[in-house]
């Protein structure tokens, strides 16, 4: 077996390499056909192919599905599957309505685009007026005239990942934060944290409008000083891409989640996908929901890990597929 680094350098990307080297550790000859993009896998005369992080196990249908979230959200709502309340609106207009309505809520647009365009509890009309813009901004590039308006449900998110009837990974995601010291200022305590980030190859926490608001609503700011300990809260989002971070936490799910996350792959007529729910406490039944369903999931949160076991999940995602198209 090689070094990670080496699968890296052959994959061109992240997503990429760690198949390559869940393929080498099964005997799964490969060959990239076009770096950081395509890659064929063959074992015994059959072969498949996986795209950047899309592998054959998802159909045409439930990725059309995942991708336009009002849809994913009337499919798990039909299927008996807790959803927040949301809502397609058209205008400025409906959008202050939904927001004196429910108060707390999320504006997004109407697909998925890695966090782009999603304004996470408005705190007034102005700023619900430029979420709506920035929504529909993102929702109008990708040929919709509507956004989202979704209810915001309280608790810790939760990635699933789920291979045919079999939840193979659980992680605790958190929005990018940082750890006061009693010494230097949030500022200097992100670029710290930032140059650790570089040496890991995660992405930067970003200073930008989000996280300043986000502060503001704390009564702080980028040159305030947290105590020793203090943990200060950067974004309302978990995207890696943002500076959130991971936690593997499969030993304290319990199972009523796992079926709930399994169940709702299966729903979107998948095998495979990662299940984002938000839930108050994952190691019994509570208040849960589902908030995203990807098809395409990225596994480098399962292996970048900040807290807990790393779990190879490729591995078992390139068993099922190694014998799906073997039997």
């Amino acid at each position: 077996m090689k070094e990670y680094k080496e699968y890296l350098k052959e994959a061109g990307n992240v997503h990429l390499a760690y198949y390559l080297e869940a393929a080498d550790s099964l005997d799964i000859k490969y060959s990239v056909l076009i770096p950081s993009l395509l890659a064929l896998f063959e074992y015994k005369n059959k072969h498949w192919y996986i795209i950047n992080t899309v592998t054959p196990l998802t159909s045409s249908p439930s990725t059309t599905i995942c991708k336009r979230k009002h849809l994913t959200n009337l499919i798990l709502k039909r299927y008996g599957l807790p959803v927040p309340y949301q809502e397609n609106i058209g205008s400025v207009i409906d959008a202050i309505k939904f927001f004196n309505k429910h108060k707390d809520i999320v504006i997004k647009p109407t697909q998925q685009l890695g966090g782009h365009g999603v304004s996470i509890l408005p705190q007034t009309e102005d700023q619900v007026i430029q979420a709506y813009e920035n929504a529909f901004k993102e929702s109008h590039s990708s040929g919709s005239n509507k956004v989202i308006a979704e209810e915001f449900i309280h608790g810790e998110n939760y990635r699933f990942l789920v291979v045919g009837q079999k939840v193979i990974g659980a992680v605790r995601r958190k929005a990018a934060h940082v750890i006061g010291n009693s010494k230097n200022t949030i500022r200097e305590l992100v670029q710290a944290e930032n140059d650790l980030r570089k040496e890991k190859l995660l992405m930067p926490i970003l200073i930008d409008n989000e996280v300043n608001l986000k502060l503001t609503r704390s009564n702080l700011d980028l040159d305030s000083i947290p105590a020793e300990g203090e943990e200060i809260i950067l974004r309302y989002n978990c995207n890696l891409t943002t500076g959130g971070t991971t936690e593997e936490c499969m030993p304290e799910v319990h199972d009523y989640y796992k079926q709930i996350a399994i169940k709702a792959i299966s729903s979107v007529g998948s095998e495979f996908g990662g299940v984002d729910i938000i839930a108050e406490n994952i190691s019994k039944p509570s208040k849960v929901a589902i908030n995203e369903i990807n098809y395409n999931p990225g596994l480098r949160l399962h292996y970048k890990v900040n807290k807990g076991n790393i779990v190879k999940v490729a591995i078992p995602i390139m068993e099922y597929i190694r014998d799906k198209y073997i039997n």
